[in-house]
């Protein structure tokens, strides 16, 4: 093997390596965004149940209180 094709391929298998380690970071990188959303994801629409509740429990008493003025008063 002539030393020039030896050069060759071990910058060659260098370059690969570097490239396959790159994408494995990328990967491992992108992974851990991922869950990080899904995390954040998760809380918001804990956030959002509970904000739905909350409403439905106004538009209750805001009923409560539109009968009893309607009907004469707040006696």
């Amino acid at each position: 093997m002539e030393s020039g094709e030896y050069e060759n391929r071990k910058a060659f298998e260098e370059v690969t390596t570097n490239n396959v380690k790159t994408m494995i970071g990328f990967s491992e990188d992108t992974r851990e965004l991922i869950r990080n959303f899904e995390e954040r994801m998760i809380k918001l629409e804990s956030i959002l149940r509970q904000q739905n509740v909350e409403l439905s429990n106004f538009r209750l008493q805001l009923a409560g209180v539109q009968a009893k003025l309607f009907n004469g008063g707040t006696t």
